[in-house]
């Protein structure tokens, strides 16, 4: 299994799909042609509360099934009482880590104790608090306090478009060209400030696929990935836009090259070392976790990539 890939959670879409679907057995097996993507069990809010701990349940039988699971599972417990439950019972060598929804800075202290700091957890901005220029501060600081276990964010953006007065997105426009943009760049520059990453938000408009692609360029250039998909049509788009363009490479490996100038002109682009050295490197790396996820067929999760237990 090549190293490289041990990154690749944080780069690759996230692919949603309901617990109680009744052929997930054959999503988590890689029976199904899904690309390269990661996948999140939902028991939240694409289940309903009175089958959620039936679902629970055979989703449990379904991992213990299974031999082998060839891509990262992440589960999304409705609450931290299903959070433990599920710890306790579902086959914890075949899973990723938990999904926290509706994140907010108690509940992120509270799955990391009731974890016991064992468990990767990736929290959703999709409360009041994300919108909140002080709130987003706080999460952001949560996230960060707590490495290895949170190692990043995903962006709620339905949740969100509810929170503003109850909206959706418009048919045709990116979430850019929505009041949710504004929210996602002041996300981007509170959880920059501690480094800490951030995943793209579901795009909703199942069969338009060329606002997706628009949308995939805007987050890109925001340095934002692991984009959430919920079909695997739109999981193979985002993962091909996600490879860098033949120009951006020539001109990061430029920039790394040990002789190159501070300063140096290519392609009519004025590339400075000192301030595009850590551009250089990010898409240099993409490319190699591009290149690497697709020789393997199906992609398969090793051992390095999934959360060791820490010390509480």
């Amino acid at each position: 299994m090549n190293h490289a890939l041990s990154d690749l959670p944080m780069l690759a879409p996230m692919l949603y799909t309901p617990a109680d679907r009744p052929d997930l057995a054959s999503v988590l097996s890689g029976q199904r042609d899904l690309g390269v993507c990661s996948i999140a069990v939902c028991l939240e809010d694409a289940v309903r509360p009175e089958n959620r701990q039936a679902a629970a349940e055979a989703l449990c039988r379904t991992l213990a099934s299974l031999e082998y699971v060839p891509r990262s599972v992440f589960i999304r417990p409705a609450d931290v009482e299903a959070l433990e439950w599920l710890i306790e019972h579902v086959p914890l060598e075949h899973i990723s880590g938990f999904i926290l929804p509706k994140a907010t800075v108690a509940k992120i202290h509270l799955w990391v104790e009731r974890s016991a700091g064992l468990h990767t957890l990736l929290p959703i901005l999709e409360s009041r608090e994300a919108l909140d220029p002080v709130g987003r501060r706080e999460l952001a600081q949560a996230c960060a306090a707590h490495p290895p276990l949170i190692t990043g964010a995903r962006i709620g953006a339905n949740d969100l478009f509810s929170l503003l007065g109850g909206l959706r997105r418009p048919a045709g426009r990116t979430i850019y060209e929505t009041p949710v943009g504004r929210v996602i760049d002041e996300l981007i520059e509170a959880f920059s400030a501690y480094s800490v990453r951030l995943c793209g938000p579901v795009f909703d408009r199942i069969q338009d696929l060329e606002t997706l692609r628009r949308e995939v360029r805007e987050d890109i250039h925001r340095g934002i990935f692991a984009k959430t998909a919920i079909t695997p049509t739109q999981s193979k788009q985002i993962w091909e836009s996600y490879r860098p363009d033949k120009i951006e490479l020539e001109e990061a490996r430029c920039i790394l090259a040990p002789e190159a100038p501070a300063i140096l002109a290519l392609h009519g682009h004025m590339l400075e070392r000192a301030c595009h050295t850590a551009w250089a490197h990010r898409l240099v790396q993409r490319e190699t976790l591009h290149c690497a996820a697709n020789t393997i067929q199906p992609f398969k999760v090793g051992e390095s990539q999934r959360r060791k237990p820490i010390s509480a």
